[in-house]
């Protein structure tokens, strides 16, 4: 265990043991709270110089350290008060009081002082969180602040039950705070125990008045201890913390439980309530809280569905986009970007592909470029010439079935792979594109009769065995001006 928060659980048990067997039992408690006090307030003031925080987070702890001063100058005093009169260990005193109070209030306006930085679309969220929260708080208050009793009518009763409220309501407000959003300067922890601590101060006073009846005041005493002893373990929490620069930013945890849980202890509070006292004041105030608390969270899960729904077609849309994307470059990836045709990767792929199948089916390569395609170039520019590579590579298309291939190599050059064909129909197929691509067509304003010269391959060979047949068999249609030529099969 740690040696400060092994120490301060020693004294506590000292002191406890002091409260219930010695002589000053009063003394003992007040003088064990101002120590614990003290050791937090040191605590803080630590936190404060380090080095390499944030001026918000040294700025908090400063204020911390100036409220644990406070706080530790109330019991010195209480404790000093209870060594020259022990009877008055429980009673109330002013300007202890005060300090107290005004310590508690200026630990609380520590945690609620720095800004909020909470994005737009959660605030409403957020805000029904705090308000859920509350609303549990307030049953809480209201059951244990025992309205109507004859502990809660004396004015000096009723004010500090009333400082017990708005302790308790404001530290409820600072641990939705904290667990809610990432504008505290302290981590979870160490936030969650500080504002239980600061919360513990507000019950202690809430339940004064009854603990003044209580039989034991001994048990009593122990237990106003517990607030000063949390306060310090939550310092020390903070402590324990490497330097926020060596510390990887990590994402807040979601308080997402905080509203069930107000549903649990309003209808807890409620339970018990009829159970003891049937249909009394208090259980109609309880009763009312859990019907407002019940209503609220159900405001807030429909938000969530909702802001999932959204989050969902966000979803939706985004892996759509990405689907198309990828299309995009596939599809770029695989085609010529001027004529829109499959490029020489992806026609070596589909060659491959028919290659690797084993069915005994005939293919064809046509090999073809077009005739004179440097002077459309020289004469026109390349504007025509692109134009006219568009031209070929639609009237190609129209001159094939569905299911070949056809593709720009580069340049004026073109492939046509023909499946489970002949010799006659491929030389059909190569009759038909000499006569598409032979008509007249108008570029750059000028009619132009664009010719080509194609080679055929046929056969179960490989490939590139087509592919080197065709291109032979192209160039000897251009030495015989035959527009086509079909390569004797080996």
């Amino acid at each position: 265990m740690d040696r400060i928060l092994g120490g301060a659980l020693l004294t506590f048990a000292a002191a406890a043991v002091a409260i219930g067997w010695g002589p000053a039992p009063g003394v003992a408690s007040w003088a064990e709270q101002a120590v614990l006090l003290a050791g937090f307030t040191v605590l803080s003031w630590r936190l404060a110089q380090r080095r390499g925080q944030p001026a918000t987070r040294r700025r908090f702890w400063e204020t911390a350290a100036v409220g644990g001063l406070i706080l530790t100058a109330g019991a010195v005093l209480r404790a000093v008060e209870s060594i020259a009169d022990p009877a008055s260990a429980t009673a109330i005193r002013i300007v202890p009081a005060i300090l107290l109070t005004a310590g508690t209030g200026v630990l609380l306006a520590s945690m609620l002082a720095r800004p909020w930085r909470i994005p737009r679309r959660q605030r409403v969220r957020l805000w029904l969180d705090i308000v859920i929260v509350l609303v549990g708080a307030a049953v809480a208050i209201w059951v244990v602040t025992v309205v109507g009793r004859h502990d809660a009518d004396r004015p000096a009763e009723v004010g500090w039950v009333v400082v017990g409220a708005v302790t308790l309501g404001v530290a409820a407000f600072a641990l939705v705070r904290v667990v809610f959003t990432e504008s505290t300067p302290v981590r979870v922890l160490a936030g969650v125990t500080l504002t239980v601590g600061l919360a513990l101060f507000g019950v202690e006073r809430l339940l004064r008045g009854a603990a003044l009846e209580a039989p034991d005041l001994r048990a009593i005493l122990v237990t106003r201890m517990v607030p000063a002893l949390v306060l310090l373990a939550g310092a020390r929490f903070e402590q324990l913390r490497r330097p926020p620069a060596a510390v990887p930013p990590r994402a807040r945890r979601s308080g997402a439980r905080l509203p069930f849980l107000a549903i649990v202890v309003t209808q807890a509070v409620l339970v018990v309530e009829l159970a003891v006292n049937g249909l009394a004041i208090r259980t109609w105030g309880a009763l009312a809280g859990s019907v407002v608390v019940t209503a609220l969270v159900l405001v807030r899960q429909h938000l969530v569905l909702a802001d999932n729904e959204r989050l969902v077609r966000r979803l939706d849309e985004t892996v759509e986009t990405l689907n198309r994307q990828e299309e995009r470059l596939r599809h770029a990836a695989s085609h010529d970007h001027l004529t829109g045709l499959a490029n020489r990767a992806y026609f070596d792929q589909q060659a491959a592909r028919l290659g690797r199948e084993r069915d005994g089916r005939r293919r064809a390569v046509l090999l073809l470029d077009l005739n004179d395609f440097k002077d459309v170039n020289d004469t026109l520019g390349h504007q025509a010439g692109d134009d006219l590579l568009r031209v070929t590579a639609q009237r190609l298309r129209r001159c094939v079935r569905p299911g070949d291939t056809v593709a720009r190599l580069g340049g004026d050059e073109f492939s046509v792979l023909l499946s489970d064909t002949s010799a006659e129909d491929a030389v059909a197929t190569a009759h038909r594109i000499h006569g598409a691509l032979g008509r007249e067509v108008r570029v750059d304003g000028r009619l132009v009769r664009p010719s080509a010269s194609i080679g055929i391959a046929v056969g179960g060979r490989p490939y590139e065995a087509l592919l080197r047949d065709a291109d032979a068999a192209m160039y000897e249609a251009k030495r015989r001006h035959s527009g086509f030529h079909l390569r004797p099969e080996n």
